[in-house]
């Protein structure tokens, strides 16, 4: 009886033991994230938030990217096939592309959030993080749908902590630099026909008060420029957003004094760069702590303008801030190789003292037209030859024109550190490959 009582026992604690093994791989689904169920993990998906995509990237879960819309443009993600625009993608292509899951933001209409509904796949709407801890919330969102309650949650957790602890140090390499001299710095953009700044609580904030600098506009609420509050913070750095942002400031009669104007302190940091909020958030970070302190990155630090403000150029004579300006300025030229190593490695190409022209045939040249293409300055990959012809020369002389570069025709060095600096800019529309050939 003893023994018949032992094997019935060990026969309980056996199937006990199944069940529980055959539980374990479905512990982490389903997953709820307010009203919507995840069954199981997802094995595709479309990504028509940038920000999100950035996040998604950032915790590697790119490879379950099978789509993207055009605002999508980070470069790494270059592989994944653009299905339209974020507010009215294709649906089709989304549903032809297998996806079970598509991340979104408000922006995307709400004929085609119900359309892709109504066919079986799960839309997320993500918002944009304003605060570190609704990046941190938005972290264990995606982590939790993409690997589960568990695994992804942890996933999130350490990827968020690899984030902030990669901001802090960076932090602290450019605090330390100011504890001699604080650096004020502000972040200016163009919106509704008026100049606004990034102020207290936004995430472009936190990510100001990671260079180690102080927001000028950190307790002010209101976006809204307030020239004279400016004029007395007078900030040793601006950032701004686009060319009608310079264009504001430097038609303004009292920011056009500011010292950081003056002596052409200023970069441009695109919406987008200030936005993201994954590896694109540390590539900004850099980017402008370089500016700030050009000691700790030598060959980043490139102010916009060396030339000094409109009314110092109508002197009789430069101000001495302008002058100096210009000597830093032509010291920077002679290392600027280095400014774009990153993206000149990607491409394979050595970018000291090389020059390239018409004639020339061979794999740097080849690199020059893959990169010209990336930034949509050639249309037609069949072009990418390693043959430096007409339809090349004329992808040169439009790139040239569109950053501010003397329009030859001819890759010189100057022209090629800016092509592959990341924040060269792209065409308008790709020149005209019609009637030519290489």
């Amino acid at each position: 009886m003893k023994k018949l009582l032992s094997g019935v026992l060990c026969a309980a604690v056996a199937l006990v033991s199944t069940l529980a093994l055959a539980g374990c791989g479905d512990s982490d689904y389903p997953v709820r994230i307010a009203n919507i169920t995840i069954d199981k993990e997802p094995k595709s998906i479309v990504v028509l938030d940038p920000c999100s995509a950035d996040i998604i990237s950032y915790m590697s879960y790119d490879v379950k990217i099978v789509g993207r819309s055009e605002e999508v443009d980070q470069k790494y993600l270059d592989v994944a096939p653009v299905m339209g625009v974020a507010d009215r993608p294709s649906v089709q292509n989304i549903l032809d592309s297998g996806a079970e899951v598509v991340f979104a933001d408000e922006k995307l209409s709400d004929d085609s959030k119900q359309s892709l509904e109504d066919s079986g796949v799960t839309v997320i709407s993500m918002s944009l993080a304003e605060t570190p801890k609704q990046l941190e919330t938005n972290y264990h969102t995606i982590g939790k749908i993409l690997g589960g309650k568990i695994t992804g949650d942890e996933k999130a957790a350490d990827s968020y902590a690899k984030l902030i602890s990669k901001m802090e140090d960076m932090k602290e390499e450019a605090s330390a630099l100011s504890a001699n001299k604080l650096s004020t710095v502000c972040y200016l953009y163009f919106e509704d026909g008026g100049l606004r700044m990034m102020t207290s609580g936004t995430y472009g904030d936190m990510l100001l008060g990671y260079t180690g600098a102080v927001n000028v506009a950190v307790n002010i609420s209101e976006n809204t420029v307030d020239v004279n509050t400016l004029k007395v913070a007078n900030p040793n750095f601006i950032f701004y957003a686009d060319d009608d942002t310079l264009k504001a400031v430097q038609g303004d009669n009292v920011l056009s004094q500011l010292a950081a104007v003056k002596n052409g302190n200023t970069l441009q940091i695109t919406r987008d760069e200030m936005s993201r909020q994954g590896l694109t958030a540390l590539e900004t970070l850099d980017k402008m702590i370089g500016f700030i302190h050009p000691e700790l990155r030598p060959n980043k630090a490139t102010p916009d303008s060396a030339q000094p403000s409109t009314a110092a150029a109508g002197s009789e004579q430069p101000t001495e801030a302008a002058t100096q300006a210009a000597t830093e300025a032509a010291t920077q030229a002679a290392t600027d190789a280095a400014q774009a190593s990153s993206l000149a490695d990607k491409y394979k190409i050595k970018l000291d003292g090389l020059s390239l022209k018409e004639e020339d045939d061979n794999d740097d040249v080849k690199a020059m037209q893959q990169r010209l293409f990336d930034l949509g300055y050639v249309s037609d990959k069949e072009n990418i030859t390693g043959y430096y012809g007409e339809i090349s020369k004329k992808a040169v002389t439009e790139f040239q024109k569109k950053n501010g570069i003397k329009e030859t025709g001819t890759a010189d060095n100057a022209t090629l550190v800016k092509l592959f600096s990341s924040d060269a800019k792209k065409a308008d529309k790709p020149v005209d490959e019609s009637s030519d050939a290489e």
